[in-house]
């Protein structure tokens, strides 16, 4: 399948979020999104060019259980098909990008190169538009969705001062809410940083120049826990690469300097907006322990209660399922506090106890991708390994303060960044497809030798 082909389906997340906010208004783009991705995986599949293997057996066993198990309470609780349709599309769609992504990455060293420029691309776009939405105003037409003015925005405020600027607010960018903005934008900047810094490919200075405006788009968002996890991810990704390759200095105190260096410059030219950027996500300190008190330790008592075995049936509370007479979770559940989590979500659909199953399903997929970059000094390969890894953890941690996994827009995307976990690798490294073209490299006995030396020696 040709390479270009692959590439727009990777970049489909974003594409059909486009489509659906500013040309037409309805989830049937999602519908015909996934209809040309399942059918890409199959094309891909008949070829014999689908590597499976790659994903780790307990996943697969794992899931075959929480299939067996979501679709026998799915019989018992008589919910309609389709509501069981968008759990699934929830749960595993996001693999199915995976995979495609680890073909696209496997076929060609240069497109790995490519994937960073379209990541480049999309934030100055969405960075762009969301400092144009600001700039012109919450009322103007721009900050409109389908035709409702200001719809999707956020207050630009804290629990304690309460709007920080009048007029100031969080924008949507080119999707239909400021939520997911904010958790796209920490996806997109995540995989960039990961490539600039951690790979040795030659890097143009415009490129590091960049990564003070992909800050300015984070401040923008006003997504605090964006800031949060950006911080987090790199300073994990940063840990491994110490341990296990000692990255260079530069590469370690550049994402540490340049979050002060991006509030001082704000500050000099705007001292009162600086100001209400530093506040505004300064009050994260406070508003973690709140949130999690409020959407995991106090739901969780009602889940081990009342949901520790079976729920309400796949898709019940997921985003999409109202069609189908789907609710949500915190309007239907009575507990303590909002629930606002995957978790939780997934509790009262499945069980707390499968919910579990597919959580530690999910971290045998992390663990393959930490020892794919132990494999890869250097390379693109290993930096796509390593941001997702990290962005799976980071966004683990995230969906206590929101239902982050029921997002399809950041778990897919996300997911088709981050292929390089799952390339084909042999006892001693990589493996390129049959008849791909290898640069600046030598493959002699299954060792790569030349630009990069894997000498990894995990057997996937």
């Amino acid at each position: 399948m040709k390479s270009w082909w692959l590439l727009f389906i990777l970049n489909l997340p974003l594409l059909q979020e486009v489509t659906r906010k500013y040309l037409v208004h309805s989830d049937l783009v999602f519908f015909g999104a996934d209809l040309l991705v399942l059918s890409t995986a199959v094309a891909i599949g008949l070829q014999g060019k689908l590597n499976l293997k790659a994903v780790p057996v307990l996943f697969w066993m794992l899931s075959a259980l929480f299939v067996v198990l979501t679709a026998l309470t799915h019989v018992l609780n008589g919910n309609h098909i389709g509501l069981y349709g968008i759990g699934l599309r929830a749960t595993f769609l996001p693999l199915v990008y995976l995979l495609i992504s680890a073909r696209y990455v496997s076929a060609g060293e240069t497109n790995s190169e490519r994937l960073l420029l379209c990541v480049t691309c999309w934030i100055l776009i969405i960075g762009t538009v969301a400092l144009l939405q600001v700039m012109l105003g919450k009322n103007h037409p721009i900050n409109s969705v389908w035709g409702t003015s200001a719809m999707g925005i956020g207050d630009f405020a804290t629990r304690e001062k309460a709007v920080l600027i009048p007029g100031m607010f969080r924008p949507a960018s080119i999707f239909t809410h400021t939520g997911k903005f904010g958790q796209v934008i920490f996806t997109l900047v995540l995989f960039r940083w990961c490539h600039l810094l951690f790979s040795q490919g030659k890097r143009s200075t415009l490129s590091y120049a960049l990564m003070l405006f992909d800050l300015v788009v984070i401040f923008v968002s006003g997504q605090r826990a964006a800031l949060m996890f950006l911080v987090l991810a790199m300073l994990i990704v940063a840990l491994v690469y110490m341990r296990q390759h000692g990255a260079k200095v530069r590469n370690l105190l550049l994402p540490v300097a340049i979050i002060p260096a991006g509030l001082l410059g704000a500050w000099i030219a705007r001292p009162t907006l600086a100001t209400a950027v530093y506040e505004r996500f300064a009050s994260v300190i406070n508003a973690v322990p709140t949130r999690l008190e409020g959407n995991l330790w106090l739901p969780i008592k009602t889940m081990l209660d009342s949901y520790l075995f079976t729920g309400e049936g796949l898709g019940y509370f997921t985003f999409g399922s109202r069609i189908f007479g789907g609710v949500q979770v915190f309007d239907a559940i009575k507990m303590q506090g909002l629930g606002e989590s995957s978790l939780i979500r997934l509790s009262g659909e499945v069980g707390l106890t499968t919910a579990t199953m597919i959580v530690v399903a999910c971290l045998a997929i992390v663990t393959r991708g930490f020892r794919v970059c132990g494999m890869y000094v250097g390379s693109s390969i290993g930096s796509g390994a390593v941001y997702f890894s990290v962005w799976m953890l980071c966004l683990m941690l995230w969906s206590n303060t929101a239902d982050v996994f029921a997002n399809s827009i950041v778990t897919t995307i996300g997911s088709a960044l981050g292929g390089a976990c799952l390339v084909r690798a042999g006892a001693r490294g990589f493996l390129t497809e049959p008849g791909t073209k290898v640069l600046n490299q030598v493959q002699t006995s299954g060792i790569m030798l030349g630009k990069y030396k894997y000498l990894g020696r995990a057997n996937f």
